[in-house]
């Protein structure tokens, strides 16, 4: 018995082994481009590859968004949500008391408007990441308000909204990019958006998305195909050439758009299931999104279902350049606006490897960069590649970009549409008035926790 169980361990171990060091593989190759282990294999896992200055884009956008919003509800406030307007007693709408309401006891213009002030300032406080927690909260609670008090404002985003704004109110604090990160020495080169919360909003979409798609099987107009056109002609689709030429097309072509969004819709919760299929059910719902919002004028449901795809979308899907190697960025010592450059690689460098870093009057620099090259450089931000090449003004601002991946990448790419001497001549303006719009820095690194300071030459 013994032998033969020597011998079976003989046998399989191995192939435990194959397995096990297959498994190491791709988490090592997960973590050079900076994902998570568990992204690396499982066409299940929902890993995500938000970092704290792409999810403080997200939220400037989100809060200028609910800013916007709310300032455009502000003059129709008492007609809307008031005692004196289309629902003058409160117990008209059958949700009024659904959840303790202010608006179900207290609902004169005064105090709708106040309400509302309430809420824009509180977006103003989301989108600058100043109190941002409590802000969610607060707006939450007026956007349940509002709506509570009449249900005639209601639109297929006001739930998605209401949602997202729970959702951060569970995400770490203080990301780099926020008011509150302002003068920590750390950067916020921990903070990560959990995957808990980035799987529950793709759950939450896709059943979303599969439920609007069951509940159009019981609509004539999409089981025959006629949808798409009775869309454009409705009365809410905005005249333009655009609406006229899909009006021209032919009628089967039509019938095939409709089905098309149709089967999209349906099979959206299943496909989602698989890692793969994620980037492009995204890409394909947002096109038809986009698609919808040019041709039909339902400007509020465009913007709040738009900030549900900002959500969504994996900054892991774009994978920065050049993974394997570590650059030396060189910087300007003295000048503040280079530090925050620093410290914006280091908070936004997902793999940790990326860069090394030494100021320009360093020993580091000195022995990279021979004399007769120094003077023709720039005396900002230098980027030295792995291969010796030397990249300064924009093209070193494209090139760090692009080695972060993510939103980074992608403004990298959209960056390098603009001519070179476009580009260069915005920096070497920003580069002439740094000293004197952002200040200067006495120290050679910049502020930072020890750990840090270890990527750092001199």
């Amino acid at each position: 018995m013994r032998e033969r169980a020597a011998a079976a361990r003989a046998r399989g171990g191995p192939r435990i082994r194959a397995r096990t060091s297959a498994r190491a593989a791709r988490a090592a190759r997960g973590k050079r481009h900076g994902r998570p282990a568990a992204a690396a294999g499982g066409e299940l896992s929902v890993s995500n590859g938000w970092t704290g200055g792409q999810y403080s884009v997200y939220r400037a956008i989100f809060g200028l968004y609910l800013l916007l919003h709310f300032a455009a509800l502000l003059p129709w406030g008492t007609e809307l949500f008031s005692n004196q307007g289309l629902l003058p007693e409160a117990s008209l709408s059958p949700l009024t008391r659904a959840f303790p309401n202010l608006l179900a006891c207290f609902d004169s213009p005064p105090v709708v408007t106040a309400l509302l002030t309430l809420a824009m300032v509180s977006s103003l406080c989301f989108l600058l990441g100043a109190y941002d927690r409590w802000a969610a909260l607060i707006i939450w609670y007026v956007w349940a308000c509002l709506y509570g008090r009449n249900p005639l404002i209601s639109d297929p985003s006001l739930p998605f909204v209401g949602w997202l704004l729970l959702a951060h109110a569970l995400l770490p604090v203080r990301p780099y990019g926020s008011w509150s990160r302002r003068g920590d020495p750390d950067p916020g080169v921990g903070w990560r958006m959990p995957d808990a919360v980035f799987a529950a909003a793709w759950i939450l979409m896709a059943l979303a998305y599969s439920y609007s798609g069951y509940t159009k099987l019981s609509s004539p107009s999409w089981l025959d195909g006629s949808a798409l056109a009775r869309i454009v002609e409705n009365p809410l689709a905005r005249p333009s050439g655009l609406r006229e030429l899909v009006l021209a097309l032919p009628d089967p072509l039509l019938r095939l758009g409709s089905w098309t969004a149709l089967g999209l819709e349906l099979t959206f919760a299943p496909l989602a299931l698989l890692r793969r299929m994620r980037p492009w059910l995204w890409s394909a719902l947002l096109g038809m999104h986009l698609g919808l919002a040019t041709l039909v004028d339902f400007a509020d449901l465009s913007l709040g279902m738009g900030v549900l795809y900002l959500f969504t979308f994996n900054p892991a899907w774009v994978r920065p350049t050049r993974a394997e190697s570590t650059d030396l960025m060189f910087y300007d010592g003295a000048c503040a606006l280079c530090h925050g450059v620093v410290r914006f690689v280091l908070a936004e460098d997902r793999s940790g490897h990326s860069f090394r870093f030494a100021p320009l009057d360093s020993d580091a620099f000195r022995a990279r960069v021979p004399a007769s090259a120094r003077a023709s450089l720039a005396d900002s931000v230098i980027v030295g590649t792995a291969e010796g090449e030397l990249l300064e003004r924009s093209a070193a601002v494209l090139y760090m970009l692009g080695r972060l991946g993510g939103v980074w990448r992608v403004l990298a790419v959209l960056g390098r549409l603009v001519p070179p001497r476009l580009r260069d001549a915005l920096y070497n303006a920003v580069a002439a008035t740094r000293y004197r719009v952002f200040g200067t820095k006495t120290e050679a690194c910049p502020l930072l926790p020890p750990a840090l300071r270890q990527r750092f030459d001199t």
